[in-house]
């Protein structure tokens, strides 16, 4: 006789009702932009993100990537979309990259800069001057 795979069942947890925001928004200690929270068809259990899953169950069970997601706002549950927003409440569960101060470069990234900015490049061009560089080279 052929035995079928065991299905998980989801385990209704308390936190999670329809309608009512995920605690906390959804986020947790390890990503703080995250409103969501992620099941798991290994254990069919909903976490935060894949490390409060590990820390949890430990390490005594193979880990497979979440299928579905809930959302921090509405806990609608739905299938794993990265970029896409909400299918109950239309919101998004990541936040947007802002342009302000993006790691360190801020907006003013020249790479990311319209050719028609006209701070793109200035400076440029500019050269040192023989006196300066006699000053950094240490001649008279």
């Amino acid at each position: 006789s052929i035995k079928a795979p065991k299905m998980v069942k989801n385990v209704k947890d308390p936190a999670i009702q329809e309608g009512k925001p995920l605690p906390d928004g959804g986020i947790c200690k390890h990503y703080k932009k995250s409103f969501r929270w992620l099941r798991f068809p290994c254990c069919g259990k909903a976490y935060p993100c894949d490390k409060c899953h590990e820390e949890q169950e430990g390490g005594t069970h193979e880990m497979k990537f979440a299928t579905r997601m809930i959302c921090g706002h509405c806990c609608k549950e739905q299938p794993f979309a990265a970029e896409k927003p909400c299918i109950g409440c239309a919101s998004f569960m990541t936040k947007k990259p802002t342009a302000h101060w993006e790691g360190g470069r801020g907006c003013r990234d020249r790479i990311r800069m319209s050719r028609d900015d006209n701070k793109k490049f200035s400076g440029a061009s500019k050269t040192v001057s023989r006196k300066a560089q006699d000053k950094i080279s240490g001649k008279k």
